[in-house]
């Protein structure tokens, strides 16, 4: 794929993703003469031997076209970078004004690569085609100096994204605690408590609390833990008023996301 080539555009779709680890991929910034409001449909691809392909989508929200620009950036000291490995089109591409176009990842190994996780850290940045710069004066309309020098900026959102590379390596397994009740906690009724080996790559899947009996899903979403990361905290929500829980709560946890075939594990708080 060409580094220029700019896909196939398409129509703006909007949704709203719930992830555990509640990370953020969309920023809206605001003046007083210009608005800019772009997203990522998603930022954390896992590519492997099975997947090499991938895609997101770069969205605009704003009134006028935005250009995109997406550069690999240095990797945390101790991970593997994978960049070299990976190929991304577009790598610049102009969006019009609400709608959504895509960025495509490809995986290719070279024959003599050693099994591992590459990571590869990428930043999307955008900014606005037609903005015209606002010359404001100084405190109480103070006019400058006939010599004086006004600048007006354009700020340009970049929005990271992480590839995780998995190259003839699994998703490592995770130990799931017992449940721990938090009677005092009036936004939880306790947590369960995920841990991996710290040796292990990362951990990207679906987690969902379920009531035993009724079979109601409470909550759900991407449950990711980077290489460096040893344990996360899965908390059951109380609802207002609720004093305790009316049934026992099930923990299930899927090695992909979003969530494909049977049920890795299954722990309930009784």
């Amino acid at each position: 794929m060409s580094p220029r080539q700019t896909g196939k555009r398409q129509p703006l779709r909007r949704s709203a993703l719930f992830w555990t680890t509640g990370l953020l991929a969309g920023l809206l910034l605001t003046g007083p003469a210009h608005a800019i409001s772009v997203s990522l449909s998603d930022n954390v691809v896992v590519l492997d031997n099975r997947q090499r392909s991938g895609e997101i989508e770069l969205l605009s929200m704003t009134p006028s076209p935005v250009e995109f620009e997406v550069e690999a950036m240095t990797v945390p000291e101790g991970i593997q970078d994978g960049s070299d490995y990976l190929r991304w089109s577009p790598a610049r591409t102009l969006v019009p004004a609400n709608r959504a176009s895509p960025l495509r990842m490809v995986f290719r190994p070279p024959a003599d690569l050693p099994p591992g996780e590459y990571v590869v850290r990428l930043a999307v940045k955008s900014r606005q085609v037609d903005f015209q710069p606002s010359f404001q004066q100084g405190p109480d309309d103070e006019v400058p100096p006939q010599d004086g020098l006004a600048i007006g900026v354009a700020i340009q959102p970049v929005l990271p994204v992480t590839v995780y590379i998995r190259h003839q390596v699994d998703s490592p397994a995770l130990t799931i605690g017992t449940f721990e009740p938090a009677a005092d906690d009036e936004g939880s009724h306790g947590q369960f408590m995920v841990r991996k080996a710290p040796e292990a790559v990362s951990f990207v899947g679906t987690v969902a609390l379920v009531g035993q009996r009724s079979g109601e899903t409470l909550t759900s979403g991407r449950l990711r833990m980077g290489q460096t990361a040893t344990e996360r905290r899965i908390r059951v929500p109380r609802r207002e008023g609720e004093e305790a829980l009316g049934e026992p709560v099930c923990l299930h946890i899927w090695p992909s996301f979003p969530a494909r075939g049977a049920l890795e594990q299954r722990v309930c708080s009784e």
